[in-house]
């Protein structure tokens, strides 16, 4: 009886070992280490592993819940066709507190799940960071209904049963229903109830006589280890005893009565007794040898021997029972073994491996257990890359026993190398022996390649931050150096009003004025890199651009290099200056030709693309949408890696003095940031360079109004003009024009002064002519101060840079209107008498 209970308890214990696994497995993934940063990823894997589990177990999985370190739980419940999270609080559950102090895989007393109404065991294990510091939880909801047919199997005689204690005493089973999960034998009334319940749940096995209901009862009862658990089968002492006695009985009548028939007697009882106890002893024989597959005594008699042979049966049947269970739950552990997304090996501690599931053996490429085996004789030198890591781990498990969160590096089949992380444990025998090492192996080669390329992408994000820094300076110098040449250029325009083309100075004049426009280009390229420029967008076909430039692009590479171009058809529209593209392909091009060292090939390509999130979250400062991809590439002698680190950067060039400025892919690159784009450079010395160039769609109205031709005539007028500028030199040139223009100028050098002036001369001002960039007042804000008291002022702004004060949208309405520093006379003539007459029709 005791070893029948043994089995039964046995039976349990494994069967709480192999579920034990599945917790452990969910906690070791990469999805539940990261529960802190993003709960979804581990939910959405829990409600995969559920869908799975409940499929194959109905019976044993109920539900599979997580937690992160302050206790919000998610559990997977069904709804429908499918299944819901539910979101709970468990910080003060004593299960979550001791394991965020640091304790082992556990399992929870016994209760009545609220989703299933069925009894219900929760083994819960820790998520620890690479540190083997608690981070959250797995738990794995396990029916008891699988105990429960083990438990009912260990009735014995006609009235005894068998019952299961939790380990603090709750009824797990019993033949009463009221008593399970109702029940604790510790708080019984019966004294001798609670005698049992003390020995049973001190974790030893043995026999305890007790009285219950008015009769003395035997039980028979066996631990389990895992759980702290206690299963046990009862049943009347005098049920158990009563063949023996009865048997004792009726031989004692017999000898009496028949002590003159001694003879007869004996050899009746003889044939009436031998040839029983004789069949009941081979079938001893064969249950101790294991076998369990007999029929069924047929002893036909009412007597002791009768009695003896149906007891005999009984306990047949339940073995028979208890070991279908222990085949179940070893099919069970067999299933989550083979099927199990993380690796499971067990290795001897000289280096054999003794056992793997299919996950380990895809892991290292190995096709059948056996192969590997044969393959893996030795696995410090032939499995491990560094060999000095096995043998620190076997001295840190003699140790303590496990080692978590271990990162190693395998070698696969084909010698090729894969980072993994382990968890493992010293499986000791009952005196203490190391037996074999078991280890849960993960393959984290993915995750250490997300780890690179997210370095990669903060090295482009420092190497971004340094470009705008650059060009915040950039912004800085050519606001200031605008304005000078602004003055300069309206000097000289003004000194060529007053001369003849015969004076010697005229010529002199003109060439202070080329060299003040060639400045002025360069300046522009400063304030395209640093994205400050001010451009005139229009909604265009790229391909259209390109065929116009196509004549100019070919005599600017020179007769011995190819350009070829592929222009995708039904491509979307961009917004964009198209004086800008001409400025990207123009720069592009002559960077290609340069690289090109003789006969060579030029490759200009156009196409539609379309970015999701995971490509953005490669490319810096890329947004998901739609994008109309312009890609410049050559076959010339290419950019080493250290250089090509560099070369947006102003002023950054390899080309000899007198051959570049440093300025070219600068500029495309302020354009492309300027427009919202993307540029991305792939190069290899000896093999060329790409730059793709990715600019968004234009989804909205694409008419645009034309542009108008400037006059050559100067137009003139008579108005009065508020004019504001903080640089005084350029405040007296800009006056000078106007009045050669034949306007009346009020000239103020600040926004206070212009404000006195327009408060003495409210009604005689027609045009407020304002800088963009002031101290104190934007000119923007200065415009709206005094619209507020004179609506009908018409406005003109004038700037190198608008600082984002006046924005491109701004730009795009026509009712403002700007004008960019430096500017020619011919330029301000046209727009303050466009902007006058406006006023005026």
């Amino acid at each position: 009886m005791l070893a029948s209970v043994g089995k039964s308890a046995e039976s349990i214990n494994r069967w709480l070992a192999t579920i034990m696994i599945e917790p452990e497995t969910i906690a070791a993934t990469p999805a539940a280490q990261g529960v802190n940063r993003d709960f979804s990823l581990l939910d959405s894997q829990n409600i995969n592993r559920h869908k799975i589990l409940h499929a194959k177990h109905p019976d044993i999985f109920q539900d599979i819940y997580a937690a992160n370190r302050h206790g919000e739980y998610h559990t997977i419940q069904p709804k429908g066709d499918g299944f819901e999270i539910f979101i709970g609080d468990i910080r003060n559950r004593p299960y979550f507190q001791s394991i965020m102090a640091g304790g082992p895989t556990q399992i929870t007393p016994p209760l009545i799940s609220r989703t299933t109404g069925i009894p219900t065991i929760f083994m819960v294990s820790p998520i620890v960071d690479e540190q083997g510091q608690p981070q959250g939880l797995i738990g794995a909801g396990i029916s008891l209904q699988y105990i429960q047919k083990i438990a009912e199997e260990l009735r014995a005689g006609q009235t005894g049963y068998g019952f299961v204690l939790a380990k603090d005493g709750t009824f797990i089973f019993h033949p009463e229903a009221h008593f399970i999960m109702q029940s604790n034998i510790m708080k019984l009334e019966n004294s001798s109830m609670k005698a049992l319940g003390a020995k049973m749940l001190s974790g030893s096995s043995g026999l305890f006589r007790y009285f219950d209901k008015g009769q003395i009862m035997l039980a028979f009862f066996q631990p389990v280890p895992i759980a702290g658990w206690s299963v046990a089968t009862v049943l009347p002492e005098a049920e158990l005893y009563a063949p023996a006695i009865k048997m004792i009985k009726l031989l004692a009548g017999l000898t009496c009565l028949f002590i003159v028939l001694v003879g007869t007697a004996i050899l009746l009882a003889v044939q009436n007794l031998t040839r029983p106890l004789q069949l009941l002893a081979t079938r001893a024989e064969d249950i101790s040898a294991g076998n369990l597959e007999m029929e069924a005594l047929a002893i036909q008699s009412h007597d002791e021997l009768g009695t003896l042979s149906d007891a005999f049966n009984a306990m047949t049947a339940n073995l028979q029972t208890t070991m279908r269970g222990l085949r179940q739950s070893e099919d069970n552990y067999r299933s989550i073994f083979e099927n199990s997304l993380l690796g499971i090996v067990q290795t001897s501690l000289d280096g054999r491996v003794l056992n793997a599931n299919p996950a380990i053996m895809q892991m290292l490429g190995y096709d059948s257990f056996q192969e590997m085996a044969a393959a893996l004789t030795d696995i410090h030198t032939q499995l491990y890359v560094v060999p000095e890591d096995r043998q620190q781990i076997i001295a840190l498990l003699l140790e303590y026993g496990k080692v978590q969160g271990r990162e190693v590096q395998f070698f696969r089949r084909d010698k090729t190398m894969i980072s993994v992380v382990m968890n493992m444990s010293l499986i000791r025998s009952p005196t203490g022996e190391p037996i074999r090492i078991e280890s849960l192996v993960t393959d984290i080669s993915d995750r250490k390649k997300a780890e690179y390329e997210r370095e990669v992408l903060q090295e482009q994000l420092i190497q971004a931050q340094k470009l705008e820094a650059v060009g915040q300076l950039a912004g800085g110098v050519a606001h200031d150096f605008n304005n000078m040449l602004s003055v300069i250029i309206g000097k000289t325009e003004l000194a060529l009003l007053k001369v003849q083309p015969s004076d010697p100075f005229y010529k002199t004049f003109v060439d202070i004025g080329k060299a003040a426009e060639h400045s002025a280009n360069l300046t522009r390229q400063l304030l395209t890199f640093a994205r400050k420029q001010t451009v005139a967008l229009k909604v265009i076909d790229l391909n259209e651009v390109l065929g116009e430039m196509l004549t100019m692009l070919r005599r600017l590479i020179g007769e011995d290099i190819e350009l070829i171009q592929m222009r995708a058809s039904n491509l979307w529209p961009i917004q964009i200056d198209p004086d800008q593209v001409c400025q990207i392909l123009a720069n592009l091009c002559v960077n290609a030709r340069d690289a090109i060292e003789g006969i060579g090939k030029i490759c200009i390509e156009t196409k539609n693309a379309s970015f999701d999130k995971a490509a953005c979250a490669m490319i810096p400062d890329c947004q998901p949408g739609d994008y109309v991809c312009l890609t410049v590439s050559d076959d010339g002698s290419g950019i080493d890696q250290e250089t090509l680190a560099h070369i947006f950067e102003p002023f950054f060039t390899t080309k000899k003095i007198d051959k570049g400025t440093g300025l070219g892919l600068s500029t495309v690159y302020g354009i492309v940031q300027q427009n919202r784009g993307v540029i991305t450079t792939k190069s290899e010395v000896g093999h060329g360079t790409s730059f793709s160039l990715y600019f968004p769609r234009f989804r909205g109205d694409a008419q645009h109004s034309p542009a108008q031709k400037k006059e050559e005539v100067l137009a003139r007028g008579s108005e009065t003009v508020l004019l504001v500028e903080d640089e005084l030199s350029l405040l007296e040139m800009a006056r000078e024009m106007l009045e050669k223009l034949g306007y009346t100028v009020l000239a103020a050098n600040s926004p206070e002064d212009a404000v006195r002036l327009a408060e003495q001369h409210a009604k005689s001002i027609q045009l407020l002519l304002t800088d963009v960039v002031m101290p104190v007042m934007n000119g923007r804000d200065l415009a709206d101060l005094l619209r507020a008291v004179q609506p009908d002022l018409q406005c003109l702004f004038m700037s190198g840079y608008t600082d984002n004060i006046i924005t491109h949208q701004d730009l795009q309405d026509k009712s403002l209107h700007f004008l960019q520093k430096p500017f020619l006379i011919q330029d301000l003539a046209h727009k303050v008498r466009e902007i006058l007459d406006l006023g005026t029709g």
